[in-house]
């Protein structure tokens, strides 16, 4: 599920995920239908903008309303990921290309930690 992005950075995003064979179930925009779809749905994971002004609160609404969701914090420089693993209290740091950091997480490629 694909989160608070933009629309054109949502799209591009979709085209790299759906590409690697990943079922997009939903695209939003405003927080409170990324927090409903979560709800209902329980995807996989949910990727939100890191550089919006309110990511990582809404991050946290989503972890609340899918526990079993994996939460993806993406920095719109394509320098950095946070992701919030299922029952994790701390963000795994990512840093590397969008495309490898997205794959990495839907199970293409192993996901590297900060420092490794």
């Amino acid at each position: 599920m694909l989160g608070n992005l933009e629309p054109m950075v949502r799209l591009g995003m979709s085209k790299v995920l759906t590409d690697e064979g990943v079922e997009v179930v939903a695209e939003e925009g405003q927080p409170d239908d990324v927090v409903a779809h979560a709800r209902r749905l329980h995807p996989d994971a949910v990727v939100l903008a890191l550089d919006g002004g309110n990511s990582r609160e809404l991050g946290e609404q989503v972890r609340a309303a899918a526990p079993d969701t994996k939460v993806i914090l993406w920095a719109r420089d394509e320098t950095e990921m946070e992701v919030f693993d299922p029952g994790s209290s701390a963000p795994r740091t990512i840093r590397t290309s969008v495309s490898g950091a997205l794959r990495s997480e839907v199970g293409a490629e192993k996901p590297q930690e900060e420092g490794q």
